[in-house]
């Protein structure tokens, strides 16, 4: 009996002693496994704000330029432009808001004879800037689609060839409408494309033979990388 009871014991301690000594790895592998993160939880997650603060970029693009002529007529021009983009932005949730401003040199120009080919009307834009206001909405929360309007001027080059031309520069102010998308890859660099129509003021121009009065309208379609500050 004793000798039973003495095997017990010691049975029983051996046992206390196995559970006792596995019961920390079971209770670290339990915390483990409730506190290891999801596999959702790595996945990355668009910053909040992404397009708040100032942003510069360079941009490029095509344009195309109708001019309606007095006495009569129209020039249409194309061609190319780039240059740089910046602004600043204010988010509140998905809404954005903000003013931005560009300048780029372009080359966009056309002709057009008259007279009977006697002479022949070349305008052409050199350069090209706006300064707009800007609202938008997140579709997501790197997703940006806007509008913008604001104020625009360009200046051109007005040379006409043949008896009575000459070569003449000036400055066209207007108003300008567009919009866009614009895609944040991270918090600092975004993508973007828009579209902007700029309706410019006529100029009257004075050349030897008389004088020619210029009404342009642009059509701008713009691809822009953006760097957040």
């Amino acid at each position: 009996m004793r000798m039973r009871l003495y095997q017990a014991v010691v049975v029983a301690a051996v046992l206390t002693a196995s559970a006792t000594a596995s019961r920390p790895a079971a209770s670290a592998d339990l915390y483990d496994t409730y506190n290891a993160p999801a596999a959702y939880d790595m996945a990355p997650v668009p910053p909040q704000d992404v397009f708040e603060g100032w942003w510069l970029g360079g941009t490029v693009g095509g344009a195309s330029v109708s001019y309606d002529l007095s006495p009569g007529g129209s020039v249409s021009s194309s061609g190319v432009l780039g240059g740089v983009v910046g602004g600043y932005s204010w988010q509140h949730g998905p809404y954005v808001v903000g003013v931005e401003g560009d300048f780029m040199a372009s080359d966009i120009s056309g002709s057009r004879s008259f007279n009977g080919g006697i002479n022949k009307v070349s305008p052409g834009f050199d350069t090209l800037a706006d300064l707009r206001l800007r609202a938008g909405y997140t579709i997501l929360p790197n997703l940006l689609l806007f509008g913008t309007f604001g104020g625009a001027w360009a200046d051109a080059d007005l040379p006409i060839s043949g008896p009575g031309g000459a070569f003449r520069e000036t400055t066209f102010f207007g108003w300008s409408v567009g919009g866009g998308a614009e895609f944040a890859f991270d918090q600092n660099w975004s993508a973007r494309l828009d579209y902007q129509f700029t309706d410019f003021d006529a100029e009257t121009i004075s050349y030897p033979g008389g004088k020619t009065t210029y009404d342009p309208d642009a059509n701008t379609f713009r691809g822009s990388v953006i760097y957040r500050f």
